[in-house]
Parts: C-alpha cells; sequence; structure tokens
C-alpha cells in the first residue's frame, strides 16, 4: 500500500476510546465539528509543548471525561524487551483526518471495555448509542455527520466487544 501524503498540515495527536454496551456502541456528538466521533480528545502537554500523557491515558481521561464511563483498554500490548520501557497497548486504527485549513488530527483508537457504573462528569457530551444497524443505515450526507472512518471502527466495535459483554 502507498503511503498517501498529498495534503501533509501540521496535526495534532488525539486519542478516542470505543466501548459497547448491549450490543450499541457510544458515540458523542461534537458541537464545533457538528460530527458523531468516539469519547476523545487531543493528548496533554505541558507548557513546554511536551506529551504529559500516553495516547491510552488519554483515551482513558477523555471518555470518563465526555461519558462520565470508566473504561479500561482491552488492546492487545506490544511486547516488553526491557524493564525500563512502557510498552503500550495497540490501537485498533490509526488515522490523520482534516480538521480544519490550518491542522490535522493524527487520531489513535482504542477498543474498550465497561469498569463500573456510570458517573456524572462537568464536561460530559451529548452522546448517543448506536446499533450496528443504526451506523450502516445512517444517511452519508446527514448533519450531524457520521464520518466513513468513526462508522467502520464503530461497526467493528460492536462485532468483536458484543460478543465479550
Amino acid at each position: 500500500m502507498m503511503v498517501k501524503n498529498t495534503r501533509r498540515k501540521p496535526f495534532d495527536i488525539t486519542a478516542a476510546g470505543y466501548f459497547v454496551s448491549h450490543g450499541k456502541v457510544i458515540l458523542v456528538y461534537h458541537r464545533k465539528l457538528k460530527k458523531w466521533l468516539p469519547p476523545g480528545g487531543h493528548i496533554m502537554k505541558d507548557k513546554a509543548g511536551r506529551f504529559i500523557e500516553s495516547p491510552e491515558e488519554a483515551a482513558l481521561r477523555e471518555v470518563r471525561e465526555e461519558t462520565g464511563f470508566d473504561v479500561e483498554i482491552c488492546s492487545k500490548r506490544y511486547r516488553d524487551y526491557d524493564a525500563a520501557d512502557e510498552m503500550l497497548a495497540v490501537p485498533e486504527s490509526m488515522h490523520i483526518h482534516p480538521i480544519d485549513k490550518e491542522h490535522d488530527h493524527l487520531g489513535f483508537d482504542y477498543f474498550c471495555r465497561i469498569k463500573g457504573k456510570q458517573t456524572e462528569s462537568k464536561k460530559q457530551e451529548k452522546y448517543r448509542w448506536f446499533s450496528e444497524k443504526e451506523l450502516e443505515n445512517y444517511p452519508h450526507n446527514a448533519t450531524p455527520e457520521l464520518p466513513g472512518h468513526v462508522r467502520a471502527v464503530a461497526v467493528k466495535a460492536i462485532k468483536k466487544l458484543a460478543v465479550v459483554e
């Protein structure tokens, strides 16, 4: 497969978590972009611009903030070769997608499992549970938009995670 680099712009790094309950996946309404997206967001940086959390830590934090659910990542981990290294979970999906004329997002998507009951969150967003059929039948020209990669990864999450609920 050829690498596609036709529009390289600066990018922010983001992480998201897909999780399933009762055969449905949760998606959050992003008000600014007017899109259904998995709960997720930017990886935190310090004042010097260095990252201060891993993609998986960001995904867990964002899921909790946006939905009130505590989840755990259920992806496999890279093999540990040295005790000094922290090996990370393998993302289900990694992608670069456009945000605006100035920048893109490099996204890490993880599949997660709910750990406990939902709690109230100050930053909680509007969300909706989608079934596989609802995802597949969601109109391609609808507002809010359901991006193609979100639709595909969400369907994959239902197929993979509904089995282990």
